[in-house]
C-alpha cells in the first residue's frame, strides 16, 4: 500500500502544480470613494495583466466567459501581454481580439514589451486595428452623463530609464504629475506596483498594476516569496493597498514567464466595481 502511495505522489504533486498555474481565480472587489462622480457609481472595471503570451487557464473561452458575465464598462490591460522568452504574436492577437469586442479596452506596456521593440511595434499596430486604446504616457476622459474620470496610462518604468537613465525617476514623476488632473477623479494604469509611494505622492485616487506575479510562491500569513523589482518577501504582490487618499490594486497576473511555477498562488482575473461613498451627516 505504501509503495502505491509513493508511486502516486509525483502524479499528485504534478496535478497540484497544474492546478495552481492553470486554474483561474476570479477576485471581485468593491471600492468605495468619496470623490467618485455620481454617474460612475457601480462602474465596472475588468483588469487583465501579465498574460505573457500564454493560454489563460485551461481554456481561454472560460476566462473570456467570466469577463462577459461581469459585463465590464471598461477593460484595463496592465502590461506584459508579450513575453521576451516565449513570445507568440498569434496568442496575443487571439486574446486581444476577443477582449476588444466585450468592452472598450485600454492598454499600457510592461517590461516585456520594452524588451521586444520589433514585436512591440507590431503590437501597437494590432492594438490600433482592434480599436484598443494604447495609453502611451497619456490621459483620456471617460464620460458618463456629463461626469468625467481622468484615465491615465504610463509606459513601464524601464521606458524612462531607456530614455534618460540619469533622470529617469524625476521624469517618471513629472509625467505622472503632468497627467494628473485636480479637477477629476483620477485612475492610473501603471505596470509596477513597487512605485506606489510615487503614485501616492502624485495623488492618484485609484491605481491598477501587475508585474509581481503574486510573489510566485505564497506562504500563508506571510505572503509572496519573490517578485521582480522587489526581491524577496515583496511588499506589493496581490490585492488592495491604501495610503492617504490612494488605493492600489495589484493583480497576480494570468500567466508565467521565466519562472514557470506558482505555488499557493493561482492566476487571477480582477473584477472591480466602483461605488460612490455617501458622506455621513453629523
Amino acid at each position: 500500500m505504501n509503495r502505491k502511495i509513493l508511486a502516486l505522489a509525483p502524479i499528485l504533486v504534478a496535478s497540484s502544480i497544474i492546478k495552481q498555474n492553470k486554474k483561474l481565480k476570479v477576485t471581485k472587489t468593491t471600492l468605495d470613494f468619496n470623490n467618485l462622480p455620481y454617474s460612475f457609481d457601480n462602474f465596472k472595471i475588468a483588469q487583465v495583466s501579465d498574460i505573457h503570451c500564454d493560454k489563460v487557464g485551461l481554456s481561454d473561452l472560460a476566462f473570456l466567459s467570466k469577463i462577459r458575465k461581469f459585463s465590464p464598462d471598461i477593460i484595463v490591460i496592465t502590461g506584459d501581454i508579450l513575453d521576451s522568452y516565449k513570445n507568440d504574436m498569434d496568442v496575443a492577437y487571439n486574446i486581444l481580439s476577443q477582449l476588444s469586442i466585450i468592452a472598450p479596452c485600454y492598454f499600457i506596456s510592461g517590461n516585456h514589451e520594452l524588451r521586444l521593440p520589433k514585436e512591440y511595434a507590431e503590437l501597437k499596430i494590432m492594438l490600433s486595428k482592434l480599436k484598443i486604446t494604447h495609453l502611451h504616457n497619456e490621459s483620456i476622459l471617460l464620460n458618463r452623463n456629463q461626469d468625467f474620470i481622468n484615465l491615465v496610462g504610463v509606459e513601464d518604468y524601464n521606458f524612462f530609464k531607456n530614455e534618460d537613465n540619469l533622470n529617469h525617476r524625476a521624469n517618471f514623476k513629472k509625467t505622472l504629475d503632468n497627467l494628473y488632473s485636480s479637477e477629476y477623479f483620477n485612475i492610473l494604469l501603471s505596470h509596477r506596483p513597487e512605485k506606489f509611494p510615487i503614485y501616492v505622492e502624485a495623488k492618484y485616487d485609484l491605481i491598477f498594476s501587475g508585474h509581481a506575479h503574486g510573489g510566485q510562491w505564497r506562504i500563508p500569513f506571510i505572503g509572496g516569496i519573490f517578485s521582480p523589482s522587489q526581491g524577496f518577501f515583496p511588499e506589493y504582490t496581490s490585492g488592495c493597498y491604501t495610503k492617504d487618499s490612494s488605493t492600489l490594486i495589484v493583480s497576480r497576473g494570468l500567466g508565467n514567464s521565466s519562472f514557470p511555477i506558482r505555488i499557493n498562488n493561482r492566476i487571477e482575473l480582477v473584477l472591480a466595481t466602483l461605488k460612490k461613498r455617501e458622506i455621513q451627516k453629523s
